[in-house]
């Protein structure tokens, strides 16, 4: 682990304390910036807690542990680099600031730091009522499929199940379309976009003589699948953030638009 002096220093792990990071590693998505981002709601509160309680308990230093709290994040020597210079600057600031109560006498090191979570923590994002809501999903002038499975989840403040419901309207429309009905996932995007012999083929192929815009649909398609569709059919996905639910929703609606823009092929499943 990382502090203001650059050293490397490694954290004893109990069971308990691993089992619960991962958990949380297991809920996060491709447009959380944070490692647990549980931890940036007030009503999250006890979890934190929990999670300081079993830091203090397994010996981590209390400066990373002061760092945490403030920062929502573990920096270490393997995730540093994946880290903005603003957010090591941040972290580096935490421990400056433990630090600095310990100098003058604010804080002893004995103390437990479990009374500096509710006085860090803010509500980020806090809940939108059902117009503004309604106003912000209408307003996105969303593929019509989408509309139709996304709206009531969203409309209910079930941002994961609006997400789901996207991408599985988007997987069982190339079905539809391609005649594929056998396959799904990564299968059925690869077989109905398949460059060579696609089941569903871009008019701009044999305008622009460049198969690579065939081969580009395909990768976004099972880049949809691999990062957003099968993380949220499988996984318990801690999503409450309203803005990152309507990117994923537009990027299942941009899908959904060019799927319309495909010409079924003459090609027979084998």
């Amino acid at each position: 682990m990382l502090d203001n002096r650059e050293e490397v220093r490694k954290i004893p792990l109990n069971k308990e304390t691993a089992k619960l990071l991962k958990l949380h590693l297991s809920q996060s998505h491709i447009l959380e910036q944070y490692v647990f981002p549980h931890l940036r709601d007030r009503s999250q509160y006890a979890t934190i807690k929990w999670m300081v309680n079993l830091m203090e308990k397994t010996g981590i230093d209390k400066p990373f542990i002061y760092a945490f709290i403030k920062t929502d994040r573990l920096l270490t020597d393997q995730n540093v680099k994946f880290l903005t210079s603003e957010d090591r600057k941040e972290w580096i600031d935490a421990i400056k600031e433990y630090d600095k109560l310990i100098s003058v006498g604010a804080l002893d090191p004995s103390d437990s730091l479990v009374p500096f979570i509710k006085a860090s923590k803010k509500p980020l994002n806090p809940k939108k009522g059902q117009t503004e809501l309604r106003c912000l999903f209408d307003s996105r002038g969303f593929h019509r499929s989408i509309i139709e499975a996304s709206r009531k989840p969203f409309l209910s403040n079930d941002f994961p199940g609006a997400v789901f419901n996207a991408y599985k309207k988007v997987l069982n429309n190339v079905k539809e379309k391609s005649g594929n009905i056998k396959e799904d996932g990564l299968a059925l995007v690869t077989s109905a976009f398949n460059p060579k012999h696609p089941l569903l083929k871009t008019p701009l192929v044999d305008a622009t003589e460049d198969a690579s815009i065939q081969e580009g649909i395909m990768h976004l398609f099972m880049g949809a699948v691999l990062s957003i569709r099968n993380v949220f059919a499988h996984k318990d996905v801690y999503l409450t953030n309203t803005d990152a639910t309507l990117e994923y929703l537009s990027f299942a609606s941009f899908l959904s638009k060019i799927l319309d823009a495909m010409k079924k092929q003459s090609t027979t499943l084998s």
